[in-house]
């Protein structure tokens, strides 16, 4: 278009000015953008830094209930390993008093113990640590009883809490095996640990007002939370989130826990010699709390000074663009222009898909050579070429697949035309054309079986083509027009050369042509 030769050469002025101008704005946007970076940077490192330090003082805390849990236990279940060796040594019918008051000792020394006691094979109180008689009651049906009367282990055994009978506390029951010298049961021996003893130790660490510290069985039996909520106690964390993740992976993570719905922290901690674990959670808003509010404010004191910038920087601009900014709009307009005008030029003469030149350019070409033979006495070829089975090619691989193989087939085309002059053309949806001005038959012929065996030996798959491969068939056709002839005579010919190839079996070049009479002559041909 004419439009390409009437766009205003920049002046000199323009040269200097317009590069200043891009200058001081890169300079203005680096420095909005490096604030913006530093500013984000240094809130996400913050930010991760108070989390990190979260983490770390979660698994501190985790990490010294567990040990405070396990030694509790532990002390326990050697004061109870003791008491068992005695009895199963003088036999449970010769405690005697001294054994009792040996049992009373321990618990008023010890401030985690609620209580000892000693139950025969059926369940009955034989012994226990409680200063002031109680009615005999039966503990046969407790958890820890019938744990042991099936169960030949002769490790202590933590059970799930249970209300004391005899105090009405919760308490959790450490207890062992009693076995005669044959290994027959002849009942339990259990220490009880107040639960208000590890309350009581929990309440001493600062967690934030929404901090959570659990301790529970591995089964989901929980032993004791912070917050103390005592219908709570002895229930099943089994479907918490807490439960579930620590069961997973037992790592620090944010998860929101059933009882609350709130965002923790949690550090897990299992103890070293019983079947329990201890989780600390922090509450994640509370972590974070000072970390928002510093945020905020260096956040607000960066926008106040992008923005300053900002208003500097266009009032600049403006002063420096006001004169000229008609100016500036009209030859973006005709640079707009232009710039269209090469897209529609591009679009109207190339295919989208191959990038070769479409139906409409091949016909405008087709008229044109044809004249320009007619005019010359000159020999004019085309070569029609189809692709073998596509619609099944499509089917059975897709669209897109079949879009790429339409590509490749555009570019073994174009590769092959041999000449600058000659045109590859697609022509339909999967029918190409190549114009070969100045060509005869032969050359024609050469040309198309050329490109056939590009494609052919490419290898590209297509199961539902009996050769297992991307095929194509050509038809070709070449003449030497006279005056009265049609462009579309070389077309039909071509097209009927093209049949002639699709039902002879496909996969190869098919000449049709007044000069190629029979069918001997056309093998020549292709035999050269």
């Amino acid at each position: 278009m004419k439009a390409d030769k009437h766009v205003p050469p920049v002046t000199d002025l323009d040269g200097k000015k317009r590069p200043l101008i891009a200058i001081a704005a890169s300079f203005l946007l680096v420095v909005c953008i490096s604030l913006v970076a530093v500013q984000g940077w240094s809130i996400y490192s913050a930010r991760e830094t108070q989390l990190a330090q979260s983490a770390a003082a979660t698994a501190n805390m985790a990490r010294a209930l567990a040990d405070h849990a396990d030694s509790t236990i532990e002390l326990v279940d050697t004061i109870l390993a003791s008491v068992v060796e005695s009895v199963q040594h003088d036999g449970i019918t010769h405690y005697g008093e001294r054994l009792h008051l040996h049992l009373i000792d321990h618990v008023s020394r010890t401030p985690s113990l609620q209580g000892m006691y000693i139950y025969d094979a059926s369940g009955n109180w034989a012994l226990h640590s409680l200063r002031e008689p109680i009615p005999v009651l039966n503990n046969a049906d407790r958890e820890y009883f019938v744990y042991h009367k099936t169960h030949k282990d002769k490790l202590a055994h933590v059970g799930p809490p249970i209300r004391s009978r005899s105090t009405d506390t919760w308490v959790l029951p450490v207890s062992r095996r009693l076995e005669d010298k044959d290994g027959n049961f002849i009942g339990v021996a259990l220490a009880t640990v107040q639960l208000s003893f590890f309350r009581t130790f929990y309440d001493s660490f600062d967690i934030g007002k929404e901090g959570n510290i659990t301790i529970a069985l591995d089964s989901g039996a929980l032993v004791m939370r912070r917050p103390y909520v005592q219908e709570n106690i002895g229930t099943s964390i089994a479907k918490e989130p807490m439960f579930k993740q620590w069961r997973a992976t037992p790592a620090s993570r944010a998860v929101p826990v059933d009882l609350d719905t709130l965002d923790r922290m949690y550090s897990y901690r299992p103890l070293r010699r019983y079947p329990l674990f201890v989780a600390v959670g922090l509450s994640t808003d509370e972590t974070l709390a000072n970390w928002w509010a510093n945020a905020y404010i260096s956040t607000a004191w960066v926008v106040i000074l992008l923005l300053i910038l900002m208003w500097m920087g266009l009032r600049l601009f403006r002063q420096v663009t006001l004169r000229d900014e008609l100016e500036e709009q009209l030859r973006n307009a005709q640079l707009a222009l232009v710039t269209k005008n090469r897209s529609l030029k591009l679009l109207a003469r190339n295919d989208g898909l191959t990038g070769i030149a479409n139906r409409r350019l091949f016909d405008a070409r087709l008229d044109a050579e044809f004249n320009r033979a007619v005019r010359d006495g000159t020999s004019l070829a085309l070569v029609l070429l189809d692709v073998d089975f596509f619609k099944k090619y499509n089917d059975h691989y897709g669209h897109p697949a079949g879009d790429a193989c339409l590509q490749f087939i555009g570019q073994c085309i174009r590769t092959g035309r041999r000449r600058a002059g000659n045109l590859a053309a697609r022509v339909g949806g999967e029918e190409f054309a190549i114009l070969l001005p100045n060509t005869d038959l032969y050359g024609a012929i050469v040309v198309a079986e050329s490109v056939r065996r590009s494609i052919a030996s490419a290898g590209r798959e297509h199961q539902a083509n009996p050769a297992g491969i991307v095929t194509i068939s050509c038809g070709v056709h070449a003449l030497v027009p006279t005056k009265g002839m049609e462009s579309k005579q070389l077309v039909e010919a071509a097209d009927k050369a093209l049949y002639l190839a699709k039902s002879t079996g496909r996969n190869r070049v098919c000449p049709d042509a007044p000069a190629v009479s029979s069918r001997r002559e056309r093998a020549s041909i292709l035999g050269s």
